[in-house]
């Protein structure tokens, strides 16, 4: 059963015992269904994570593009081949556009564009080009939820998690639960535009265009992420051990988040701090060639983003949320004046972070 069909089960069982308590049977049944779920949905966030890993690389510069025919991708960066189509139909006849990154092969159709052959323009030059992979997104690698937003400024619940409690004698109230204050976040424009010139090669390829965009954008969320959690840390454990005390922060962040697995885990390093982590091994544990490694059970995450000196062990499943307001477009127009020609690509997003107090322990690898 997938995820929907798990909670539509869950529901029910809920639902029939309204105005009773549940049944052994049915509670043993929604325990179940419980487990099941937790498989389900790690399940969908290793295979997500397992797409961002795998993301090709081309020979040449390439948009990271779905499957043709205009699939969806929770990659928020993803086009598809009908979007980068358009954008190119674009570039090559002068036409001013707008284009979603999930295009579809219908609204490609609907669009029509007049052909400017090389008798007005001029023959192409051959470019070179530098081969790169789809851009990695520190918040697709960690399972961070999506949440569409419909204006500039989001809102959202920072949880302390209960504690342990003794058990209430007969007659005694129970233990309050009031550890909760509300958060914001304030969404941003994340972009790259490029000029081309009039002397620019007409049938400039929008593959490695946008290529280029996407990996400015992707570079750009991942800082803002990683500042956000730096800073939702806080101050960091002194130096001793760094092994020994990045094994204890993960120790911290599985208590304070309640989670069962630390693979649910990313440890965000400085790639000059990285080699400071012993006996880390490969993702599948059979080659040192694979995409990302674990310490400890939990994914390191290289990043120039992060402080030098100081690594954050962070649950960002739990503790971070991605609100998104316009999912990647790229537009392209001319300037009739001096004939620059313009390529924007950009979205609109931001992070709610603290979500779940100590979802984040920062600690120093330096002395």
């Amino acid at each position: 059963m997938n995820i929907e069909q798990i909670m539509a089960d869950m529901t029910a069982i809920v639902d029939s015992a309204e105005g009773r308590s549940l049944t052994s049977d049915e509670v043993e049944r929604y325990e179940t269904l419980e487990n099941q779920l937790s498989q389900a949905q790690r399940d969908q966030q290793v295979r997500q994570r397992q797409a961002a890993y795998t993301a090709p690389a081309p020979n040449d510069v390439q948009a990271f593009t779905a499957s043709a025919g205009g699939g969806q991708s929770d990659h928020p960066l993803t086009y598809s081949g009908e979007a980068v189509q358009a954008v190119q139909d674009a570039i090559n006849t002068r036409t001013a556009r707008r284009v979603e990154a999930n295009l579809s092969p219908e609204q490609l159709r609907q669009v029509t564009n007049a052909t400017v052959g090389t008798g007005q323009l001029g023959s192409p030059r051959k470019w070179g080009s530098n081969p790169l992979t789809g851009p990695r997104i520190l918040h697709v690698i960690g399972g961070v939820r999506r949440v569409d937003a419909d204006a500039v400024a989001a809102e959202f619940p920072e949880l302390t998690l209960p504690t342990a409690q003794a058990g209430a004698s007969e007659g005694a109230s129970l233990a309050e639960y009031d550890s909760s204050t509300a958060g914001s976040a304030t969404l941003r424009r994340f972009g790259r535009f490029t000029d081309l010139n009039v002397e620019a090669r007409f049938g400039t390829d929008a593959r490695a265009i946008v290529a280029m965009h996407q990996l400015g954008i992707a570079k750009d969320l991942d800082g803002a992420l990683i500042s956000d959690v730096e800073s939702a840390a806080g101050t960091a454990a002194a130096f001793d051990d760094p092994p020994q005390d990045v094994r204890k922060a993960i120790a911290q962040v599985l208590d304070a988040t309640a989670s069962m697995d630390p693979a649910d885990l990313v440890i965000l390093s400085h790639p000059d701090d990285a080699n400071l982590l012993q006996d880390v091994q490969p993702t599948g544990g059979e080659t040192t060639a694979e995409a990302f490694q674990r310490f400890a059970g939990a994914l390191v995450y290289p990043s120039s983003a992060v402080t030098s000196g100081t690594m954050v062990v962070s649950n960002l499943r739990a503790g971070t949320l991605f609100f998104e307001a316009q999912g990647a477009m790229t537009a392209f127009d001319e300037d009739v004046k001096t004939g620059v020609r313009t390529v924007a690509t950009a979205l609109v997003g931001g992070y709610g972070v603290s979500l779940t107090d100590g979802f984040a322990q920062a600690v120093d690898v330096t002395a």
